[in-house]
């Protein structure tokens, strides 16, 4: 399906506006969440522009490009997205520089359900008359089944673009205009409205599809709604002459983000929320098999997610960057939700886990809990007892074991899991190590020989000192140039049984367990991003906390950009791609400094998630970098 050149600039636009920053002092207009109708699906929002681009220059990313010795990179990069841009530019007829300079306040993009009350309400202006024809020919009955289509399925979701751009509007209308003569020629219809002293423009297709474009601009702000009635609607919200509730009205969105707002002298820049729920709910009954979906979506009890909100800090004294976001839920947590059992315990990292890890990761489970709860949801649609006689007796005819009893109550409620990168550096160079910690190792290991025996007889064996290291059998077939073969292990380590895509990281790990190599819990990087996470959590005690060095993922980034295989694969690419050959220029054209200039710029990062009687609460923050 073609899809109008409008739409892909409109899109484009969309895209645009929330990424850019620049400006001047913006002029005060409502904040989204009161333009917006309180059952808003989706909602992101930059609180202001100006204040983002300068808490992002002082930021580390902000300093990196800013650096003498990386800026030349930045720019050439920079140089490269305008020629790459020059194509959509010439659509929209703007500028790369002309459009990242529009927003100067609040930007703000929504998106929402189009009710058939909002359609009834909006239709005399937003629609030209339907065929009314008498005519029964089957052309006749056909084109008004397809209008039927058209009004339940492709025009259910309407969305909200709000960006204040202060007086300096010109690129914003350059844009609408070239937007609107493009519909135009195409045989859409332009209409204009004078509402409470305000000009609303709406563009609406000719051929009574719903898809409509309105817009209006006032006290330095431009509100572009796609759908009938979204700009009209808004603006009755910003008159006061709507009734209806709005987003800042909403319960649940008051829930989420009460929990993720901070301080008032703390205000996050960035402020994001979903319905996940709705979502999903409006697509599958939008579609031909909603009959047969939707009843098993909502026998899971999905339905109690409520909201999916949060927000971003940038700048401060001790951190870069601090982000939080919370799932709403309704209690009780069957269902789906009654396989999610977050638990409470220790964080530390175990001895095993070394120091130049890329990453680390601690999890308390029940995994007893959520084993039940996973029986439970088998038996919904596999009938009672069902899990017990297709899982757990067929694996105790085959293995003489009970399920249960040799995984389920083995494990001591915890899982931690590393990543680090090995060298040579290729694409797939980032390894992975699980771990879950026993109950009992001696029986885990009479478990695994028993499994041996029974239906993991291609499972191999050799040792790492006095450990017994279990392996999947190599392949004869060598893996592509610049590509890691992985072979996948395990191993029984103390009380942790480790999983690993790497021998060289079971090794490592396993050294780092004996002290013969650093650990993690010795690294002053670790105490200190492990000290804010009190300060963090307050009373509340985490089931998850992690820690990673974004510096050891943007080296594997950088060593692959030096790589010859990378230039010859990007260069390869570039006969194909416009895009994919501009980088293959700057790869070979530039010189990339050594590691550490980028490195100083990338300080460690903790994460923690904690469980409370209204949901889930995940929270991120970066150290401030030396």
């Amino acid at each position: 399906m073609r899809v109008p050149h409008h739409l892909y600039a409109v899109a484009f636009l969309c895209l645009a506006l929330l990424t850019s920053v620049d400006g001047e002092e913006p002029v005060a207009v409502p904040g989204a969440p009161r333009l917006l109708p309180e059952k808003t699906l989706a909602y992101l929002r930059i609180e202001n522009a100006d204040e983002f681009r300068v808490e992002l220059a002082g930021s580390a990313t902000g300093q990196m490009l800013a650096d003498p010795k990386l800026k030349p990179i930045a720019g050439e990069f920079y140089t490269a997205a305008n020629d790459i841009f020059q194509q959509v530019g010439d659509q929209i007829g703007v500028s790369l520089d002309e459009l990242l300079a529009i927003p100067k306040g609040q930007v703000a993009l929504a998106l929402f359900p189009i009710t058939a009350a909002t359609d009834s309400a909006n239709e005399s202006a937003t629609k030209t008359p339907k065929s009314e024809s008498k005519d029964e020919s089957p052309e006749a009955i056909r084109k008004r089944l397809a209008e039927k289509r058209q009004d339940t399925t492709s025009a259910s979701f309407g969305a909200l673009i709000v960006v204040e751009t202060g007086t300096n509007d010109a690129a914003l209308k350059k844009i609408l205009g070239t937007i609107e003569n493009k519909m135009t020629e195409q045989g859409s219809v332009v209409r204009t409205e004078n509402v409470s002293g305000t000009k609303l423009v709406r563009i609406i297709k000719a051929d009574n599809q719903r898809e409509t474009i309105e817009y209006f601009t006032r006290d330095g702000a431009t509100v572009i709604g796609l759908g009938p009635g979204a700009a009209r609607s808004a603006l009755d919200r910003w008159n006061g002459e709507s009734t209806e509730p709005t987003l800042a009205q909403s319960t649940d969105f008051a829930a989420v983000m009460g929990r993720c707002i901070g301080a008032e002298e703390t205000r996050p820049q960035i402020t994001f929320f979903a319905d996940p729920f709705r979502i999903v709910e409006r697509l599958v009954q939008g579609s031909s098999g909603a009959a047969l979906v939707w009843p098993i979506v909502e026998s899971l009890g999905v339905g109690k997610i409520r909201g999916i909100g949060g927000s971003v800090f940038q700048g401060g004294e001790m951190f870069d960057d601090i982000s939080h976001m919370h799932v709403l839920l309704d209690p009780p947590r069957d269902g789906i939700f009654g396989v999610v059992r977050p638990s409470k315990g220790d964080t530390n990292p175990p001895d095993w886990v070394p120091s130049d890890i890329a990453s680390y990761q601690s999890l308390s489970w029940r995994v007893d809990k959520t084993f039940d709860g996973f029986e439970r949801i088998f038996d919904k649609f596999a009938g009672d007892g069902g899990f017990a006689t297709r899982v757990t007796e067929r694996f105790n005819k085959d293995t003489g074991l009970d399920v249960r009893e040799a995984f389920v109550n083995a494990t001591q409620d915890r899982l931690a899991m590393i990543t680090w990168l090995q060298q040579p550096v290729t694409f797939n160079s980032q390894t992975r190590l699980i771990a879950v910690q026993l109950k009992d190792p001696a029986e885990m290991t009479r478990t695994i020989e028993t499994l041996r025996k029974s239906i993991w007889k291609r499972v191999e064996t050799d040792s790492i000192g006095a450990t017994t290291v279990y392996r999947a059998p190599k392949r004869d077939r060598q893996p592509p140039p610049g590509v890691r073969r992985p072979e996948p292990c395990a191993a029984i380590v103390g009380d942790w049984l480790l999983l690993s895509d790497s021998r060289q990281l079971l090794e490592h790990a396993m050294r780092a367990n004996s002290d013969s190599v650093p650990r993690l819990s010795s690294v002053p990087d670790y105490d200190l991003v492990a000290s804010e996470l009190g300060a963090q959590l307050g009373s509340d005690e985490p089931f998850m906390f992690s820690f990673s060095r974004d510096s050891e993922s943007l080296r594997q980034v950088y060593e692959l950009a030096k790589s010859p295989q990378i230039k010859d694969f990007v260069r390869s690419r570039g006969e194909q791609s416009p895009v994919a050959k501009r980088i293959a220029e700057l790869i070979e054209q530039n010189d990339l400094p050594p590691f550490d200039e980028f490195k100083k710029y990338f300080a460690p990062s903790g994460a923690f998630g904690y469980d409370e009687p209204t949901g889930i609460h995940f929270g991120r923050y970066t150290l401030k970098a030396e």
